[in-house]
């Protein structure tokens, strides 16, 4: 088990240079060409999102008043709820519009057919059993993950079993490839 503090997260620049961004983890770590990343974004203004080429991404709203996502070809995403994760392609361009102030967001971004993700966000406690990469955050609260306690912020990357609880909200990913 990997316990990551917010506290010791680094502060980085989005690929594209438009925002600033802390990585939680990655496979293989710290490389731009990664199976799978974990990262927190800060939106600042109206921006272009980064272009990944064959990435799929996870999108979480976790802070602010919601924003509206338009990608290229015309469809428009509604981000306007806290904690509910919002898949979609990152290799399609991507312009965010915030609805009322600068937002986070906790993004999942997964090389598309080597990885894939299933999201649950948690509001009690539950038994997590998965053979990959189990990806957990406290998006609210504290939380407590096999005797670990976990503040707001805090992630854990483990696998196998665990059991987590949770006083807020937990983000629960279980990662598999292919």
């Amino acid at each position: 088990m990997k316990i990551v503090r917010h506290s010791d997260l680094r502060e980085g620049r989005w690929r594209n240079g438009m925002g600033v961004s802390w990585d939680i983890a990655s496979d293989p770590p710290g490389t731009e060409e990664f199976g799978w990343r974990f990262a927190i974004a800060r939106i600042d203004a109206d921006v272009p999102f980064s272009l990944y080429p064959q990435v799929d991404r996870i999108f979480t709203l976790i802070e602010g008043r919601g924003l509206a996502l338009d990608f290229e070809g015309g469809r428009t995403l509604a981000v306007d709820k806290l904690f509910v994760p919002h898949p979609y392609a990152c290799d399609v361009a991507t312009f965010c519009r915030l609805t009322d102030g600068p937002c986070r967001a906790l993004n999942l971004f997964m090389r598309r057919g080597a990885w894939h993700a299933a999201v649950d966000v948690l509001s009690s406690g539950a038994e997590i059993v998965h053979d990959g990469p189990i990806l957990l955050f406290a998006l609210q609260g504290a939380a407590d993950v096999d005797g670990v306690a976990l503040g707001e912020g805090d992630a854990v990357i483990t696998q196998g079993r665990v059991t987590a609880d949770t006083e807020g909200f937990l983000y629960a990913a279980r990662l598999s490839r292919g």
